[in-house]
């Protein structure tokens, strides 16, 4: 089951932010933001077994008993402060289902679920960026996860260590079921590259279904692994914080 992970130790912040990694990744995707955000918020991630320093661990591939600890470890009884949730990728899906089993349990609901780069799981896109990860071979691996140098495609014993998380991840998403329930009543929050290749902006938009704030997606360039690029990672964390500043007053 999955590990809390504190990236930035802030017991004065305002709010706390838990970030769900996006498939194949550890705390490390994240570990970059601790120095971008602003005090006012607490930053956390969570290590999931397989990855990282539980590379031995089996993975979890049952989203629901994922997204039932999830929720268990963000609604902290003794923190009375607000939190929200970011996803990257099929993070993101995360993210989401870890909101609505917060409600369906009765537990307090982040003030801001902001999603990034992956497709609404209601209309048949997200299922269709299955599809191509399951298709695709190393070339979605790639386009997900961003370039792998050519030598270490060569071993197939690396080749195996890269690959075992993202596909049992993939195995989670697959074993997803999007069930019908009432529009989300908090802050909404999309983000996306440009050029990304698995998730154009109208799958972005399609997430307002399911939320009863709309958001327009901000988009940053680059390609489906934006969050990584230098360039860009500080204004994707500025928008972010900005976007968390208004959902929390």
């Amino acid at each position: 089951m999955p590990a809390l992970v504190s990236l930035a130790r802030r017991p004065e912040a305002a709010v706390r932010l838990y970030c769900l990694p996006p498939g194949g990744s550890g705390p490390e995707f994240y570990q970059a933001w601790a120095a971008l955000l602003p005090d006012a918020v607490e930053l956390y991630t969570v290590a999931l077994p397989g990855r990282g320093s539980r590379r031995d661990e089996p993975s979890s591939t049952d989203p629901r008993a994922l997204v039932a600890a999830l929720a268990s470890l963000v609604d902290d009884a003794a923190d009375p402060r607000p939190f929200a949730l970011f996803g990257h990728s099929l993070g993101a899906l995360l993210a989401h289902e870890t909101a609505r089993r917060l409600r369906r349990t009765g537990r307090r609901e982040p003030v801001l679920v902001a999603l990034s780069a992956l497709p609404a799981p209601h209309r048949g896109d997200l299922g269709r960026l299955l599809a191509t990860l399951l298709t695709s071979g190393l070339d979605a691996f790639t386009d997900m996860v961003g370039p792998v140098p050519a030598e270490l495609l060569e071993d197939p014993v690396t080749v195996t260590r890269l690959c075992t998380p993202f596909l049992a991840d993939l195995v989670l998403a697959l074993h997803h079921r999007h069930h019908d329930e009432p529009p989300l009543e908090v802050s909404l929050a999309l983000y996306g590259g440009t050029a990304d290749p698995l998730v154009p902006p109208d799958c972005l938009e399609r997430w307002n279904d399911l939320f009863t704030t709309p958001a327009t997606p901000c988009l940053f360039p680059g390609r489906h692994t934006y969050p990584q690029d230098p360039d860009q990672a500080p204004a994707l964390v500025r928008q972010l914080a900005k976007d968390l500043q208004t959902a929390a007053r």
